[in-house]
């Protein structure tokens, strides 16, 4: 399977063990039981699937690379990307501007149409 390069700031040393463990026990996910963290006094359950799926680890990696290969250029995305406040403030702050908010409305104005004068 394809893996992305994702900015490290959105990966965890522990999750990514985690996840790495149940794909060598259950290579076809098929276990759907959480994975339990015991530490004692306190158990965390994890469900079977978190995190970033394929369609949003490949969408961050396509909009990163976009910004690095393109300094100084303006970059325009539809709408917020994916529902992650994290990542989406990391791309405004590297310049990307959202064209509309996820309601639809319009943040950056467009060129009005020439009017037909009669």
């Amino acid at each position: 399977m394809k893996t992305f390069n994702v900015p490290i700031i959105y990966r965890s040393p522990l999750i990514s063990a985690i996840k790495q463990q149940r794909k060598q026990q259950d290579k076809m996910k098929k276990d759907f039981t959480p994975t339990q963290l015991d530490f004692g006094p306190v158990k965390i359950l994890l469900a079977r699937h978190f995190g970033f799926c394929y369609g949003v680890e490949n969408a961050i990696e396509i909009a990163f690379r976009t910004v690095d290969e393109n300094e100084g250029k303006r970059i325009f995305l539809l709408s917020e990307m994916i529902h992650n406040p994290q990542v989406n403030s990391d791309l405004l702050s590297r310049g990307v501007r959202f064209i509309m908010d996820t309601g639809g409305r319009q943040l950056i104005p467009g060129k009005t149409s020439p009017r037909k004068i009669s």
